[in-house]
């Protein structure tokens, strides 16, 4: 029997907290994105899928930033999204369970240079579905490669969210060539 998984994108503190000063915060609130994610983890801790919560964080030296990547400058420059600090944190708005596993990535992309895909296959994972921000980077990025490696996608239209709304809307017609593009209301 296939079996699914639900991974959950970057929402943390440092990106998604109350103080963060994110543009994805108001496009989530105005979505009611956090209580149907904790909806969705109800039914996906009762239906036996995989939870996979996925974390962007760096050393304290920031020696793992991919070199010349003008994304992450500002979060070594402003010691931004150290690993083990509050900013990299599960936002406390969704329920996290403890023992869930958390994929710590030092790049854009969930499953460059960590242990996704092991995760994956090592749970007999073939459908996976997709929340987090933002849109056009790391959602569209993850999708994108695990298309590539095989993977039946699904991205949660109305759980994710840009950094400004056209990327956003933009990055989910783009990503119909690779996934399903849905709404949570529609996972049953």
């Amino acid at each position: 029997m296939a079996k699914k998984a639900l991974i959950l994108i970057d929402f943390i503190n440092g990106i998604c907290g109350k103080d963060s000063g994110s543009s994805s915060i108001e496009v989530l609130q105005r979505n009611d994105a956090y209580n149907k994610i904790n909806h969705l983890l109800e039914y996906a801790r009762s239906n036996d899928w995989l939870i996979i919560w996925i974390i962007v964080g760096f050393d304290q030296n920031y020696l793992l930033i991919p070199a010349g990547a003008p994304i992450f400058a500002q979060a070594k420059e402003h010691k931004k999204l150290q690993l083990d600090s509050d900013a990299t944190k599960i936002i406390p708005e969704l329920n996290y369970l403890d023992g869930e596993l958390i994929i710590a990535k030092n790049a854009v992309n969930p499953f460059h240079a960590t242990n996704l895909d092991h995760a994956l296959r090592n749970n007999g994972v073939d459908e996976i579905y997709l929340a987090g921000v933002a849109t056009e980077i790391a959602i569209q990025s993850c999708t994108r490669d695990a298309h590539d490696r095989g993977y039946k996608v699904n991205v949660i239209a109305d759980l994710c969210a840009g950094r400004v709304p056209e990327f956003h809307d933009a990055s989910l017609k783009m990503l119909t060539i690779f996934a399903s593009v849905i709404n949570s209301g529609e996972i049953n």
